[in-house]
């Protein structure tokens, strides 16, 4: 493909003065506030002051002096991201996953997701929608993606999860989640309560942090009746949370299967996965409310995924993507929640 491979790819100039001018204004305020105080809060205004008028100097030269470039190499993407130090990203165009289009507008942009992470690249930073298209086109040629053009989008159609098609996909049954909390709820309840118990005490100790470095550098801080009437009904409310996420320890999920990963979608959190970090699978059958319920347990790395399967021709399905993607079968690998038992 006859093209050039490296691109301008950076804040509009109005982005940079809109900026530069947000943080010199902070700068100011800052400075202005100081004059009404003394001592430590004095001291923290200024450097704070400081620190956003060095962002605005650094937002301006490094626009001037040190322009970003998208370079598009014969094997990979050369993406500039990070502020206020540009950092030069490599992804590989075998490492995407699946890449996500958005609606062609003058706002338009699409996403390479890989297991290290999403990189959009945005139309708005090229001088022209042609710039835009080229480099589109020439990622999905190297990564044998296909992205057909939306003019819309609905909520729920797969392609806003990207391209391409999944080869499998399927929701996670209702009963999953049931049979997770069934092997929490079970266990004796005073480890639970003694569990919830430490968690409470922290929380109590990293509130309390500040009120004691406050009453230690002899500023206002309100009375030790007060706090308590503050950090308890505090503390007790992140308990309550930690205790509700220890009896649900999973929902049904949204489970993808790519030629190059694994997509996981649990309410807005999603989670991509690539093969080559997967190092054995197994597949165990668990009873539950007279259903035998079919886990998929994939070796990731230093922790164990478990995923619920839908029926017996996913299973199979699975089975042979595995041998497919030479991932060795682990007949010894265990749900994490047996592993510590």
């Amino acid at each position: 493909m006859n093209l050039p491979r490296r691109y301008s790819y950076d804040v509009p100039w109005r982005g940079v003065v809109i900026g530069t001018l947000f943080y010199g204004g902070l700068s100011i305020l800052m400075a202005h506030l100081a004059r009404d105080v003394s001592g430590v809060i004095f001291g923290c205004e200024i450097a704070l002051s400081v620190v956003f008028a060095v962002l605005a100097v650094i937002m301006m030269t490094r626009r001037l002096m040190f322009p970003r470039v998208l370079e598009l190499t014969e094997d990979a993407v050369l993406f500039p991201h990070g502020f206020p130090r540009t950092r030069v990203a490599r992804i590989p165009y075998t490492d995407i996953i699946r890449m996500r289009d958005g609606v062609r507008t003058s706002s338009a942009s699409f996403c390479m997701v890989t297991a290290r992470g999403s990189f959009e690249i945005g139309a708005v930073r090229f001088p022209d929608m042609e710039s835009y298209d080229a480099v589109r086109d020439f990622i999905c040629s190297k990564s044998s993606i296909v992205m057909t053009r939306i003019d819309k989008i609905e909520p729920a159609d797969w392609r806003i999860w990207g391209f391409p098609e999944p080869i499998l996909s399927w929701v996670e049954p209702a009963d999953w989640p049931r049979y997770r909390t069934h092997l929490v709820v079970s266990k004796p309840l005073l480890p639970r309560l003694a569990k919830a118990l430490w968690f409470f005490a922290r929380c109590v100790a990293i509130i309390l942090f500040p009120w004691l470095l406050m009453h230690l550098l002899q500023l206002p801080t309100i009375s030790v009746a007060e706090f308590l009437w503050l950090v308890i009904p505090v503390a007790l409310f992140f308990t309550s949370l930690y205790w509700f996420s220890a009896i649900h320890p999973a929902r049904a999920t949204e489970i993808s299967f790519r030629d190059r990963g694994i997509t996981q979608l649990s309410g807005k959190q999603i989670r991509d996965l690539n093969y080559r970090d997967c190092s054995g699978w197994n597949m165990v059958e668990r009873q539950f409310e007279e259903r035998v319920l079919l886990v998929l347990l994939l070796q990731w790395r230093t922790y164990v995924i478990e995923v619920a399967l839908p029926d017996t021709n996913t299973r199979n399905r699975l089975v042979q993507l595995f041998r497919d993607k030479q991932i060795p079968h682990s007949p010894d690998l265990k749900p994490s929640w047996e592993s510590r038992a």
